[in-house]
Parts: C-alpha cells; sequence; structure tokens
C-alpha cells in the first residue's frame, strides 16, 4: 500500500477535482455528432473518431450488436472519461513520486531534472554536470512503481568534465 505525504495527497486531490470539474467532464456531444453517417446507430469507428476507446465502447455495447444507442453512448463516453481520468492521476502520482525521490537524491539533487509522464512512460529531461548523474536519475526513475519505462534525455551541462 502507497503511503502519501501530505503534499502529495494533496497533487492528488487537486487533479481529481480539477479533472471532475473541468468544462468537458460530463459533457456527451450530441448523438448527431457521432453518428457521422445519419443511420441512428454508432459504430466502433464513428465513436473513436471523437475520442472513444475501443474496451469503452465492447463494454457499453449491452446487445452486442457492434452499434451504440443513445444510452449506450452516453455510458461509453462516461467510461471513456473514467479511464482517461485515472491514468492522468496516474501519471501525475508517478511524475509527483519521481520528482520527490530525484529532489532527496544526493547525487542527482532533482532541481534541473524535468520529469513528465504519459502511459506510464517517463521522460527525463534537463541538465546535469555529471555524467553518473544521468545514470543514476534513470535508476531512480525505474524503481518507482507504476513506471513502464523510462526514456532518458539528460544532458550534460558542457562547463563540466565529468
Amino acid at each position: 500500500m502507497k503511503t502519501l505525504t501530505p503534499s502529495l495527497s494533496l497533487l492528488i486531490l487537486i487533479l481529481i477535482a480539477f479533472t471532475a470539474t473541468s468544462p468537458m467532464a460530463g459533457l456527451t456531444p450530441p448523438f448527431k455528432v457521432y453518428d457521422s453517417n445519419a443511420d441512428g446507430a454508432i459504430s466502433l469507428e464513428e465513436f473513436q473518431a471523437q475520442g472513444g476507446l475501443v474496451k469503452s465502447f465492447h463494454d457499453s455495447d449491452m446487445n452486442r450488436d457492434l452499434s451504440l444507442s443513445e444510452d449506450e453512448l452516453a455510458n461509453a463516453s462516461a467510461s471513456t472519461d473514467r479511464i482517461m481520468s485515472t491514468q492522468y492521476v496516474d501519471d501525475a502520482w508517478i511524475t509527483a513520486k519521481v520528482k520527490t525521490m530525484l529532489l532527496k537524491d544526493d547525487i542527482v539533487k532533482g532541481l534541473s531534472v524535468n520529469v513528465e509522464t504519459r502511459k506510464g512512460l517517463v521522460q527525463l529531461s534537463g541538465w546535469v554536470n555529471h555524467a553518473y548523474q544521468i545514470d543514476q536519475a534513470e535508476r531512480i526513475a525505474r524503481s518507482i512503481d507504476g513506471v513502464k519505462s523510462v526514456r532518458n534525455d539528460l544532458l550534460l551541462n558542457k562547463r563540466s568534465r565529468t
């Protein structure tokens, strides 16, 4: 079980609140926007064209006719929103945890290391003074739960000699 520091807990709560209260949260475009061929049903291709996820489509297709009715569309859109916001919060958690560990590390001293996370992929960028800091930052990032891979774009500061 993960133990959250008060600042990380606050960050996660803010992210959840922002996601839940953003202008697009809970708003499903009109059925007609999805139904591009005007046949009265939403195909998987039409749903995906509006940003819908395949899993949400299939989970919401209650009668298994490979199309969505208006009610099924509402469920599928809500499912897509939930999945995407969960991924956003997970990525924010990973970013915060990696950055915290980099800042705590005596070798990396993570102030000059930028951390971004998307779908579990952590990207490290910025400048460090020593080559061994590049390897240490990557080791730290890989050690965090939920990290699927690390892209290490850290660069050695030209003024350093190591």
